[in-house]
Parts: structure tokens; C-alpha cells; sequence
């Protein structure tokens, strides 16, 4: 064992750092996926901006606990036995925290769930930290196992999660942890005999049989018990609900819920509290009569209503609506594929829905869909599509892009001479953003805005409750052709005939806001401001339509002062030695840098790909892999180099950005036609280049604090630069919601330039 030096282990130590980084990038995930289903999503992102914070505090340990660092032998095998007892405590550490998170029953703690989240990042920081502190010299090639680590991890994720199931990925990610274990030497054959049970007890678990598993996957007390997600409610009211249906992809959790004193409904959900019905159908249209008295049925009462569209069907009701107004060709459009698996179940109990001659049923996300299609409808519906309790990613992943401005555009380009756009909302704050978005849309194509509310249709049902009568379930419908007296007065009767209450029809009942505006009396901006709520419209560049708050979200502020705050009591001490404050600003503005970057990025693609799991997917792994390459060649003669004071990648990682801002939308105008393998090439390619000149700075400043003899201190710079990256997350969010996804891109540029000028 004396003998063990870096030269001979090397490849072993790589392939440590690359399988380790994988199972960090699948924790993250999943813990992400977890945590959606527990809590709402601005929860979500708390949670696990935190967890991935724990990078920092591992990275402290590393630098306040170190082992002794001499140059020679022995410190090789310290920090070979370093790698090999973290990884056994990482994978342990997985096994722990993932159980308790799965089997801990609800508490509403937050900062329970903080600190179990937290505890592998800062296992894994320590880890990392330790190795780039020894071996700064070859960090390129570090840096290089690191990201394409996480790059690959990336892009397997979402497949591992939609084909293996939540089950078996929790497993994977503790036995990938283990395989240092196994590849590094041990200190004695006992020890490394010893180290092998877990892994094979591992092995074991994820050839355990399918039912076991589901069983597993379903009993999730995340939701059983929790009295703020729909199935503890109901158990808490004691109407005894059943989950006869439960599936686990990447893009949410998915549940069947049957109440039996509801026996003509069952309820589908999503992350446990998105709610869809499924009614119990028996397959004859004139059985759909009870369906007409709804306000969802109101765009099918008007003559042309043949050919329709509906964009997120969920349990089959919409569908239903289409039916019983006579329409022959349904296209259903559903982002959640596990929707679409639980209607199917329940084919008998629903009327084979999904399945009838009349409805074709695709899964994929709506807006893309209608931009590819080439048909015109006479109704495209959107009801109740997206609720912003759904959305896991939390806001820096959060596609709300069947929302915004050009969505309507692109809606209204896909109608028929008469046709019509119906949306039916949640509430008041809903509708009112959607009016103003319609009115922003049809201003856009030529119609005069004292015109715009010609076009225009709103009715509402209103509620019950403890703080009086409350607005439910609004309908606002739009055409490019103004309603015509005989149109409005077929819907102000149907409305009358469902109990629904009319709030504006053209040249019928004209009143509110749509009144004033329709008279001159108020323009749009007036419109906006007159409300306490943000409801200013969406748009493809900002498309943060449940973002009612005006001004920036407190929660998103919460964040960046409690990660800045956190940052400061970590790294303080450090800061105040005069030669450590300028390598901190730097791998600090590198961290917020990348960041500013990649989530925009995600952002961008998310619409010429078609889903935004297919962006998350193959634009990170392409932005990382790029990025891992350019780490790895980055000490290399040609990149290496400076023209004047600019280091020349960091430039160039800032001028390709703005040629990719500025070329993006013709390069997906002029490529949209092609199938998805081709798009996805495009994309992993123009990624890729961008992220090949970002991975550079990072190694190459590894490597100068190495070659100065300051080994001891890039633990703490490691920890900086992934604190540093929570806090680049957050505001990239805040400057898109702000500027929009084009500002957080130059924002992005800027910081590179000055990483460019900045000697550390």
C-alpha cells in the first residue's frame, strides 16, 4: 500500500469523482421530485437551494479538518483513503436520508427537510474539495469527470426516472455512489470484503419484484398523511379515499383517487394536489346532457364546434364537453404522459375516452404542439391547464409558456374562419391576467385596442365561502372576428340555461374594465395598474404567468438574503486574509456566472424542443458535457492565452452568448420543421459550443492558486463557487422576471467579461 501513488490510481481516482458527481446530480433530482409531491413549489425551490448549499459547507470542513498536506506518498494515500471512506459514507448517507424522506411521516418543518437534503451535498463537497485540493494541477481533467459527470447524470435521469420508476432510481443513486469503494484500494483485504455487502444488499433491491415496488412507490407519506395535499385532506375528513392508481415519472407524480361516497367520479392528481375529475361515462353521447349545465361547455354551444383542440385534457372532462357539443375530431394534447396512462387504466369506468373514434390523444406539451400543427380548429380549450401548486421545478423551471402573449398569437393563427380560444381558470387574479394578455395579443395583429374587447367573451359561477362569494372557475373566450350579436346572445342563453353569470359580452352586456377600455375611457397600461395584483401579460421571454405578485416574489428574496447571509458566516474569517478576497470574487462570480446562463438557456429551448423536460435534459447535458470538455483542454497552449488584459475564453464564452441571444429565434424558425432527433442535434451542438469556453475559467484558476502554493485554500474557493451558483439561480430568476430570460443573458455575458479581466 506504500507503494500507491497518484501516477498508478489515477484513472481510478477520475472515475471516483465522475460516478460520485453522477449520483449528486440523480440525488438532486429526485430529492427535487420528492419534495414536490411534500410541499407547493416556491417550498420546492427553498428546500433545494439550500441542499445544493451544503456544497459550501462541506467544502469548510474539508478546509478547517483537513488531513496534514505534505507532497509525497503518503498524502496520495490519505487521500485515496479519503475517497473511499466518503464514498461509503456518501452511499450510506443515501440509503439514510432517502428512506426517512420516503417513510418520515409529514411534518410540516421545513427545516427538517432542509437538513436531511442537505447532508449527502455536504458529504460530496467535502469529497470534491478534498480531491481538487490535492491534485490542482490536473484539475482540468478533475473538472472534466466532474460535469460530465452531471452531465450524463442529467440526460439519464429523466429516462431512469420515467422507465425504472422512483423506486429503483433511489436505489441506483446509493449503489453508483459505492463504486469508488470498490475500484480504490483498500487498506486490507477485510476491509475492502467488508465494504462489498452494502453494495450487493443494494443489487438486491433493485431486482425486487414489481408489485413490492409499487407498493413502495405508492405508499409515500408524503402524501398519505399530509393534511395540505388532497388525499391526507380527504383521509382527514374521513371519506375514506383509496389510491387505485399511482405512477411516478420525471415530470410528477400521479395518483387515482376513489372516494366511495362519489361513485360516479374519481379524482387524478398531480404531485397530490393538481386536481383533474375523471367521470364515469358509459360511452352514449346522450348520456352527456348533465355536462351542458357546466361553464366548461360553453364554447361547444355555439354552432361551430366540429374540430377541436384541448390542451391538457387531465381526466378526461374536456373531452367530455367536446363530445357533448357534437364535435367529430378531438385532438387532446397532455405534457403529463402518466395522465394519459390513468385515464386508459380506468377505460371501462370512463367510456374508453382516450380511446373512441372521435379523440386523438398525444403526449406532449400543448403549445409546441399547435406551433408544429398545421391544422385549423373551431375550438382550441384550454381549461384549468396548469396550477402553480404543480409546478416542482419550482420558478427557474416553471413552463408556463401556454400562458403568454405569443401563445395567444399562436393560438388564434391556428383557428378557423370562426373559430374561437376558450380558457377556463382558476380565479379573479387568472382572469384578469388573461383578459389583459388577450387584449396585448389582438393589439399586436393590427386590432385597435378600444376594439380589442369586441373580441372578447367572459363569464364566471360564484361561490360560497366563509369571506362571502368568491369567483370560481371563470371562462374568457377570444376570436380573431368580433362576436356577433346573434353569437352573443347564443351564449348569454346557454349561460342563462347552466346557471354560469356573463360579466362582458360584446354588444350585449357590456360593462367592468372591458367597458372602459371598449370607450376610451381607460387605455391598457391604465387596465394594469388598476389592479393589486401583477397582471401584466406573460411573454415567451418572461412567461411567469402566476407570478401575481408585484414586484419581486418575497419568497425569492427570502432565498438570496438567507444564501448571502449563510455565505458570509461560512466564508468570513477566510475573507478577511488579505490575499484570499480576490480567488473568492472570482470563482464567487464564476459560480453566479454559469447560473445566469445555463437556467435562461433551459429556458429558450424549451419550446423548439416540445417539453420542458427535454430541454432540462439535453440542453444541461450539453451545456455540462461542453463545459467539462473545455475544463479539460483548458491548460492547452491555444486556450490558455490572453489577447491584452482579456483572458480569451471567458470572452468568448460572453460573445457566443449574445451571438446565440441573437441568432436562437431565426435558427428555430429556419429548423423547426425538422424531426425531434434533429432538433435535439441542433441543440446539444450550439450548447455545447457554449458551454465549451464557459468550462475553462474554473480549472484554469484552480491551477494558478496551485501553482502559487496555496493548495490549502481551493476547498474554500470550491465551497464559494457552489454557494455562489444557488445565489446565480435565484437571481436569474429575479433579473427574468424583471428584464426577461434576454436580460439574464447579458447579464450573464457581462460577468464573464470581467471574470475575463479579473487576476487572481
Amino acid at each position: 500500500m506504500d507503494q500507491i501513488n497518484y501516477s498508478k490510481n489515477k484513472n481510478a481516482i477520475l472515475l471516483s469523482i465522475f460516478v460520485i458527481s453522477i449520483s449528486l446530480f440523480l440525488y438532486q433530482v429526485v430529492l427535487t421530485r420528492l419534495y414536490s409531491v411534500v410541499f407547493w413549489y416556491h417550498y420546492v425551490f427553498l428546500i433545494t437551494s439550500f441542499a445544493i448549499f451544503g456544497l459550501g459547507i462541506g467544502s469548510i470542513f474539508a478546509y478547517k479538518y483537513k488531513f496534514k498536506m505534505t507532497k509525497g506518498t503518503n498524502n496520495c494515500i490519505d487521500v485515496i483513503k479519503q475517497l473511499s471512506n466518503g464514498a461509503m459514507i456518501l452511499g450510506m448517507a443515501y440509503v439514510a436520508v432517502l428512506t426517512l424522506i420516503y417513510w418520515l411521516p409529514y411534518v410540516n418543518n421545513l427545516i427538517i427537510y432542509i437538513f436531511l437534503g442537505t447532508i449527502p451535498f455536504i458529504i460530496g463537497g467535502y469529497i470534491f474539495s478534498i480531491v481538487f485540493m490535492e491534485y490542482s494541477e490536473i484539475s482540468g481533467k478533475l473538472y472534466f469527470a466532474d460535469l460530465v459527470g452531471s452531465g450524463i447524470a442529467s440526460a439519464a435521469v429523466i429516462i431512469l426516472l420515467n422507465q425504472a420508476g422512483l423506486y429503483r432510481t433511489m436505489v441506483l443513486i446509493c449503489v453508483i455512489s459505492l463504486i469508488p469503494v470498490l475500484i480504490l484500494p483498500a487498506a486490507s483485504r477485510k476491509i475492502k470484503i467488508s465494504r462489498v455487502l452494502l453494495p450487493i444488499i443494494l443489487i438486491a433491491g433493485l431486482m425486487l419484484p414489481q408489485k413490492y415496488v409499487y407498493s413502495i412507490e405508492q405508499n409515500f407519506n408524503g402524501i398519505l398523511n399530509n393534511a395540505q395535499k388532497t388525499y391526507g385532506s380527504l383521509e382527514k375528513s374521513e371519506t375514506y379515499p383509496e389510491i387505485v392508481f399511482s405512477e411516478w415519472n420525471a415530470f410528477s407524480r400521479t395518483d387515482v383517487i376513489k372516494i366511495p361516497q362519489r361513485p360516479d367520479e374519481m379524482t387524478v392528481t398531480i404531485d397530490g394536489a393538481a386536481n383533474a375529475p375523471m367521470y364515469e361515462f358509459d360511452g352514449n353521447i346522450e348520456s352527456l346532457e348533465k355536462f351542458k349545465n357546466d361553464i366548461g361547455y360553453l364554447p361547444f354551444s355555439m354552432e361551430d364546434s366540429n374540430k377541436t383542440l384541448v390542451i391538457g385534457p387531465g381526466g378526461g372532462r374536456d373531452i367530455l364537453y367536446a363530445l357533448a357539443g357534437g364535435s367529430k375530431d378531438i385532438t387532446a394534447v397532455e405534457i403529463n404522459t402518466s395522465s394519459i396512462d390513468a385515464v386508459k387504466a380506468f377505460g371501462a369506468y370512463n367510456g374508453n375516452i382516450y380511446n373512441r373514434p372521435e379523440v386523438e390523444v398525444y403526449g406532449e406539451d400543448g403549445r409546441s404542439f399547435v406551433r408544429r400543427s398545421k391544422d385549423k380548429y373551431d375550438i382550441i380549450f384550454l381549461s384549468l391547464v396548469m396550477t402553480n401548486a404543480s409546478q416542482g421545478m419550482g420558478y427557474a423551471l416553471s413552463e408556463n409558456y401556454i400562458y403568454t402573449v405569443e401563445a395567444i398569437n399562436d393560438y388564434l393563427d391556428h383557428l378557423s374562419d370562426n373559430g374561437e380560444i376558450a380558457f377556463l381558470v382558476h380565479d379573479e387574479n387568472d382572469l384578469n391576467k388573461i383578459v389583459a394578455t388577450a387584449i396585448e395579443a389582438l393589439t399586436s395583429r393590427g386590432t385597435p385596442e378600444e376594439e380589442a374587447p369586441n373580441h372578447i367573451a367572459v363569464f364566471a359561477t360564484f361561490m360560497s365561502h366563509e369571506s362571502g362569494v368568491m369567483m370560481h372557475n371563470p371562462l374568457v373566450m377570444i376570436k380573431n372576428k368580433p362576436f356577433s350579436q346573434s353569437e352573443s346572445m347564443a351564449l348569454l342563453n346557454a349561460a342563462e340555461n347552466g346557471g354560469s353569470t356573463p360579466l362582458y359580452m360584446p354588444g350585449i352586456l357590456e360593462e367592468g374594465p372591458l367597458h372602459h377600455i371598449r370607450e376610451a375611457h381607460v387605455s391598457l397600461a391604465d387596465y394594469l395598474n388598476e389592479f393589486d395584483s401583477n397582471v401584466t401579460p406573460a411573454t415567451d421571454d418572461s412567461p411567469y404567468f402566476y407570478d401575481f405578485v408585484k414586484g419581486v416574489p418575497t419568497t425569492l428574496l427570502i432565498i438570496l438574503f438567507l444564501v448571502i447571509t449563510s455565505s458570509i458566516v461560512l466564508f468570513q474569517s477566510f475573507a478577511l486574509k488579505d490575499r484570499n478576497l480576490k480567488p473568492m470574487l472570482y470563482f464567487g462570480l464564476l459560480g453566479i456566472g454559469f447560473m445566469m446562463i445555463e437556467i435562461p438557456l433551459i429556458q429558450k429551448f424549451i419550446l423548439y424542443l416540445g417539453h420542458p423536460v427535454l430541454a432540462f435534459t439535453y440542453v444541461l447535458a450539453s451545456l455540462l458535457i461542453g463545459s467539462g470538455i473545455g475544463g479539460f483542454l483548458s491548460s492547452k497552449k491555444w486556450f490558455d492565452r490572453k489577447i491584452k488584459a482579456f483572458y480569451l475564453p471567458a470572452v468568448l464564452a460572453a460573445v457566443i452568448n449574445i451571438l446565440l441571444l441573437l441568432s436562437l429565434d431565426f435558427i428555430f424558425q429556419n429548423t423547426s420543421y425538422l424531426d425531434l432527433v434533429g432538433r435535439i442535434i441542433i441543440s446539444c451542438v450550439l450548447v455545447m459550443i457554449q458551454g465549451f469556453f464557459m468550462g475553462m475559467p474554473f480549472p484554469r484558476g484552480l491551477k494558478l492558486i496551485g501553482d502559487k502554493g496555496r493548495n490549502s485554500i481551493i476547498p474554500v474557493l470550491w465551497g464559494v463557487n457552489g454557494a455562489m451558483s444557488v445565489v446565480g439561480s435565484v437571481l436569474s430568476i429575479i433579473i427574468s422576471m424583471t428584464m426577461g430570460f434576454t436580460g439574464a443573458l447579458i447579464v450573464g455575458s457581462i460577468i464573464y467579461l470581467i471574470v475575463s479581466l479579473y487576476k487572481i
